[in-house]
């Protein structure tokens, strides 16, 4: 949804989540006591915090699946944003596989300078793991994303599904 919503930024100008807290929010709370995040936080998070910019029409290439909704459902969603202004690059990406990591690659030449800053990666072995009062970090983001750069080609494997987001930074 999020992507979808970055798709169409020039349509959509203002976006917001209907429940903050408990119920079918990204935080949950115990009445007096704990609060936690849910695995949905983390794309909220990472698009209102990287996704600046303009939108880049991004013409991706994925392998497909059908389901009882649809057929040839790419397994690879992705959506970039370049902010000129603070000299940034960011990819979203969701691969949908639930067998195995998929590779993505990007042409980036046209942005000369550019480097990958970090690769941070949403995934967990169980689909159904989620984050609990006692375990609030069950399911959280990580850095170990293996995103590169070399001769204008960004390339990263995504985890079977996994969100992830690969920032890149012009250098001076």
């Amino acid at each position: 949804m999020l992507m979808t919503l970055l798709k169409n930024a020039d349509r959509v100008k203002i976006a917001c989540i209907a429940q903050l807290v408990n119920v079918i929010a990204p935080i949950m709370t115990e009445t007096g006591g704990k609060a936690w995040r849910q695995t949905i936080y983390y794309p909220f998070l990472h698009a209102s915090k990287f996704g600046r910019g303009a939108v880049l029409d991004l013409q991706v290439s994925s392998p497909t699946y059908s389901c009882a909704q649809a057929d040839d459902v790419p397994l690879i969603e992705a959506v970039a944003t370049h902010d000129e202004e603070q000299e940034t690059l960011t990819f979203f990406a969701v691969n949908r596989s639930q067998d195995e990591p998929l590779q993505v690659a990007a042409d980036v030449r046209s942005l000369p300078k550019y480097c990958v800053v970090e690769h941070i990666v949403l995934e967990h072995g169980d689909p159904k793991a989620r984050n609990t009062a006692d375990c609030p970090d069950q399911v959280a983001p990580h850095n170990r994303g293996n995103a590169e750069l070399r001769n204008g080609r960004l390339t990263a494997i995504l985890p079977k599904l996994s969100w992830n987001v690969i920032r890149m930074t012009k250098q001076a």
